[in-house]
């Protein structure tokens, strides 16, 4: 069996003069559970459209659980679990209903169908509102219920994008919990787009950053910024950036400017911190506190695609 659940190769997507995704080389293993980033018009959507068989790609390829969409649309989509923007709910019919109708398109019979609506209310927090119209619900409710949907047939693989929209801090952490458990549970792949990058941090194995169609980074959420090497904070006084250009430190690595006092610095292992201290107070440099850190995901996103980290 293919060891990758997603698989992009070149895969390409203009509409006419505006290129929404370009170039776009992509694997994502089985089992992981895989975190999408990007502000609006990254080519996030565009992408996940492209997996479902939703959209053509104008270039290169992709492939789903070793399948293409385009030709094989139907097989992706009965394996796969998707819940896009527009969650698209019959506002007419109960939360129940909506299940319902999903479970009979999924063929699973009504003894198990029943079983799983059911169980699948209570995990998404709807069980008390079952009967309620969906057309009454918040959009943090039709997030819940949309979520319910895409997991009724029990997929190898979670297609979201950007599951949690709407959701108030206490239905964001629970269906973070949820994921965290569905993957543990079955080994099921989750690829989620999101906007929430402490959410992808937490949850994430690893995760790609796009911006105006292009990958600009993939990797352990953890270790994008240092790229798996020992960083640290250093509070020193007596330091300017002028001077630490001249300065002649071990390994040749360079002091980046935090803040006011603050340097940060990545080395290739912990023993290095000792000698780049020594070499400071050699330089008559005070040291004042050397911290052990991780750099946040946010961090390196906001570093990658510059500013605030809009378009």
């Amino acid at each position: 069996m293919d060891t990758q659940a997603v698989e992009c190769q070149r895969l390409s997507r203009r509409f006419g003069a505006r290129a929404a995704v370009s170039d776009l080389d992509l694997k994502v293993p089985r089992g992981a559970v895989f975190g999408f980033l990007g502000s609006n018009g990254a080519g996030k959507t565009t992408t996940v459209r492209m997996m479902v068989g939703m959209l053509r790609p104008s270039a290169g390829s992709v492939q789903v659980l070793g399948l293409d969409p385009i030709s094989q649309g139907d097989q992706v989509r009965s394996r796969c679990g998707v819940m896009l923007d527009n969650v698209g709910l019959y506002d007419r019919l109960t939360a129940r209903q909506n299940l319902q109708f999903a479970a009979k398109i999924a063929r699973l019979g009504t003894s198990e169908g029943r079983e799983r609506i059911d169980e699948l209310l209570h995990r998404v927090d709807l069980w008390e509102r079952r009967d309620d119209k969906a057309s009454g619900f918040s959009k943090g409710m039709r997030q819940k219920l949309g979520l319910a949907r895409a997991l009724i047939s029990e997929p190898e693989m979670l297609i979201l994008d950007e599951p949690t929209a709407g959701l108030d801090p206490a239905s964001i952490v629970m269906v973070r919990e949820l994921l965290v458990s569905l993957a543990q549970e079955s080994g099921r792949t989750i690829f989620l787009c999101t906007h929430l990058l402490a959410e992808a941090q937490r949850i994430c194995d690893r995760v790609a950053i796009m911006q105006n169609g292009h990958l600009l980074a993939i990797g352990d959420p953890n270790q994008l910024g240092s790229q798996g090497l020992p960083t640290f904070r250093l509070r020193l006084s007596g330091c300017d950036s002028e001077l630490t250009k001249n300065l002649a430190l071990p390994g040749g690595v360079q002091l980046s400017l935090v803040n006011r006092d603050e340097w940060r610095v990545t080395v290739a292992t912990s023993d290095d911190i000792e000698h780049i201290v020594a070499a400071l107070v050699g330089a008559r440099i005070g040291v004042r506190a050397v911290i052990p850190e991780q750099v946040s995901l946010e961090e390196e996103y906001l570093r990658l695609v510059g500013g605030d980290g809009h378009e």
